[in-house]
């Protein structure tokens, strides 16, 4: 009859977009975090030090950005560098915020890594199949109040 065909429909329906969404999840978040030009870090740091806010941005990338059409495609998303530096902005301002801080890096020298999503993934699956590996972060470096020692870190949200 007509009720096992529309629940066969609607089961086939609810896996292609379980599927397409975790496919999208995937691509969007997951590559913005992995490549042979991304670090790895071996130890913490405090919250909101200057080893802090490095690490957030040479440990994450950015999709092409600037237009309302490419930014909501990728749920604003695209702009995981100033998520993780400013985790309680709006998206809209992660969109006006993206060039201060891509300024902010290239004169201090710090890398900030802008590629297409196809770019990323690319990098990815090369991470994944072994083919390359992300770069250990030389975290001798860092200034000793910013480690966050032993006791590690308890992250505490910002807005509540």
């Amino acid at each position: 009859g007509v009720g096992p065909t529309l629940a066969g429909h609607a089961l086939v329906n609810l896996f292609l977009a379980e599927l397409l969404t975790n496919v999208h999840a995937f691509v969007t978040i997951v590559t913005n975090h992995a490549g042979e030009d991304m670090y790895t870090f071996d130890d913490a740091v405090k919250p909101k030090t200057g080893s802090f806010y490095v690490r957030q941005i040479i440990g994450s990338v950015n999709y092409d950005a600037g237009s309302d059409v490419v930014d909501f495609s990728h749920g604003w998303l695209n702009y995981q560098i100033e998520h993780h530096v400013w985790p309680d902005l709006s998206m809209l301002q992660y969109q006006r915020g993206a060039p201060r801080l891509k300024a902010i890096c290239e004169k201090y020298g710090v890398p900030y890594v802008q590629e297409s999503v196809f770019e990323r993934l690319r990098k990815t699956i090369d991470i994944m199949v072994g083919r390359t590996s992300m770069r250990p972060f030389p975290t001798e470096y860092e200034p000793a109040r910013d480690k966050a020692g032993a006791a590690g870190v308890t992250w505490k949200t910002t807005n509540g």
